[in-house]
């Protein structure tokens, strides 16, 4: 797809509403064309404006002109109906009369709504921001994962690139990170260390361990301080007691991916084949 095709999904794409193969298709290219990233940063920046932008403030004299504009019809008919309210000013204004309650009660409701709708759509651009779970952010871990299986380098090194990651020794991720990472302590029997790497990543800085089995298949492991498990986007998830933990399991396809509490961090372990695995490497973080 050129450019144009391309700027015509990023608005979708931003939102997560494309379907797997074209988020991939415009990943792939936002990666390597800075001129649709940048048109693409600006709907990450028009988000952060608006929900930045400060609340207008409401006149005190509000309701009395909104009474006054929805009651004008009535003035007419109104007019045998006034009041004397202050014998040195002599004002008259319209009572109320019941249809003039009526419209109120409506335009107070639509004020409401309208509101509401604000408050919310605010809301969750603040989450967003701060849970680190945008739509990019998981259009990133789903190109992640689906070249993960077949091409574990290439991931591997699309996530370095993506989050400013370095690749360090176990012991050397204390002084990044501030904790000394699991890892650091040794794998379970038949899992070997391939890479190391401290990653910048929207939810926090955290620590990425990638494993090779006996067999040369791949699981990643990361730790971060993020505690939710919503990495994954839309993916199928169930909660499941893995040894004495409870872990969120997204299905991956062809392999797992399980978030469960660790001391003060959380542990997200990628390309697990089965709940089994999950519990095994459960219970080595606990002894760990």
């Amino acid at each position: 797809m050129n450019c144009a095709e391309i700027q015509e999904l990023l608005s979708p794409y931003y939102d997560g509403e494309l379907p797997s193969d074209a988020l991939a298709s415009v990943a792939k290219h936002v990666r390597g064309c800075a001129s649709c990233a940048e048109v693409l940063a600006g709907y990450g920046k028009l988000s952060e404006s608006f929900s930045a932008a400060p609340a207008g403030a409401v006149s005190e004299d509000i309701w009395a002109k909104i009474v006054d504009e929805l009651d004008r019809p009535d003035e007419i008919q109104d007019k045998s109906k006034v009041l004397t309210i202050s014998a040195t000013t002599d004002a008259k204004r319209p009572w109320l009369t019941r249809a003039t309650y009526q419209r109120l009660a409506i335009a107070a409701l639509m004020l409401f709504v309208l509101g509401l709708s604000i408050w919310l759509h605010r809301q969750d651009a603040i989450m967003d921001m701060h849970d680190g779970h945008g739509a990019e952010f998981v259009a990133t871990m789903n190109h992640y994962l689906e070249v993960l299986p077949e091409n574990p380098d290439q991931a591997e090194q699309f996530l370095l690139d993506k989050y400013d990651g370095k690749l360090v020794a176990p012991e050397q991720a204390i002084s990044l990170v501030g904790y000394r990472p699991t890892v650091a302590n040794g794998l379970p029997e038949g899992y070997t260390l391939a890479s190391t790497s401290v990653l910048k990543m929207p939810c926090c800085t955290c620590v990425k361990a990638v494993c090779k089995r006996a067999d040369g298949s791949t699981l990643v492991l990361f730790e971060h301080d993020d505690e939710k498990a919503a990495w994954f986007g839309e993916r199928p998830s169930s909660m499941a007691m893995c040894g004495d933990k409870e872990c969120c399991l997204v299905d991956l396809d062809s392999s797992i991916a399980a978030t469960w509490r660790e001391g003060t961090r959380s542990v997200t372990a990628v390309g697990a084949r089965d709940q089994a695995e999950v519990a095994s490497l459960v219970n080595w973080f606990k002894r760990g």
